[in-house]
């Protein structure tokens, strides 16, 4: 008997018996160390998207937080801009009943003080009676009482007249009407809306005339200005189409200087029975408004 074979017998049986336990380990090994890979893939995936969720969400809130104080800061804009108007059309308001408690219920006063700024600080004071006054219109440090005899340092921006006269012819004439047709021959201008204006020149000075309705109109500059004169001309065309002054009894009268002073020499006047009612101002805008509104 070999019995070196016999050993050797044994022995390949047992490592062929031990082989594919050392197989499967090293599967089961490899596909755990799979499963693994996957869930730190899995869970990396997860933590990206959350972390993405996070990211996305965060800049929705950043974008709501700044339209909302867009938003608030809109509103607060308009609050303040409405409560500015209000302030200044009570303001306006309470000088007026005032003025017409001094002077009477019948006199005509300007519902719109013509500012573009400053009607908070407007100021007013006035000389004279019911009959004939004038009406001092100013934008001071701060609001002062009515007919506050402080008010007389400020300077005014605008003033309203009332003149009474012994007859109503005699107030028409001192309206200082012109007929256009008092200026034929003279070399023309379209002011546009089918209005013609007649230019009269002398001694430098140029003075554009036309006439709507009972009213005369008459722009003035110099001959080195001459196209401010036109400019202004048409502009007061334009403006008249939409804004509507009152309607004198017999004439009116309105005198722009195109190359102002910056004095009071922007005026609307127009005659009313035996009285001729004056808006005077700095601005061809300010004047206009207020002479508008008078009511």
């Amino acid at each position: 008997m070999n019995y070196r074979k016999l050993i050797v017998l044994p022995l390949a049986v047992l490592l062929v018996g031990c082989a594919p336990q050392t197989q499967s380990s090293q599967s089961a090994a490899s596909q755990s160390t799979t499963i693994t890979s996957k869930a730190s893939d899995n869970s990396s995936k997860q933590s990206k998207s959350k972390t993405a969720n996070q990211s996305d969400s965060s800049t929705k809130a950043q974008s709501s937080r700044s339209t909302t104080a867009g938003q608030s800061k809109a509103a607060g804009t308009s609050s303040s801009t409405s409560a500015s108007n209000s302030t200044a059309a009570t303001r306006l308001t309470t000088l007026n009943q005032q003025l017409t408690k001094a002077l009477g219920s019948q006199i005509l006063v300007p519902k719109k003080d013509g500012l573009a700024s400053g009607s908070a600080k407007l100021n007013m004071r006035y000389q004279g009676d019911n009959q004939n006054y004038t009406v001092k219109y100013s934008v001071g440090q701060q609001a002062k009482p009515f007919n506050n005899t402080a008010v007389a340092d400020e300077t005014a921006y605008a003033t309203v007249t009332k003149t009474t006269y012994p007859s109503a012819n005699t107030a028409a004439k001192q309206v200082g009407y012109r007929d256009n047709k008092s200026a034929a021959g003279l070399p023309t201008v379209a002011l546009g809306h089918q209005i013609t204006a007649h230019i009269d020149s002398g001694a430098g000075q140029r003075y554009i005339i036309w006439n709507e309705g009972r009213w005369s109109l008459t722009v003035h500059t110099n001959m080195m200005h001459n196209d401010a004169g036109i400019a202004l001309a048409k502009q007061a065309v334009n403006t008249f189409e939409t804004v509507y002054l009152p309607a004198p009894q017999s004439v009116g009268a309105i005198t722009f200087e195109a190359i102002s002073s910056g004095g009071l020499d922007q005026v609307i006047q127009w005659q009313s029975g035996k009285v001729v009612y004056k808006v005077s101002a700095r601005d061809t805008t300010t004047a206009i408004k207020m002479a508008a509104s008078m009511q």
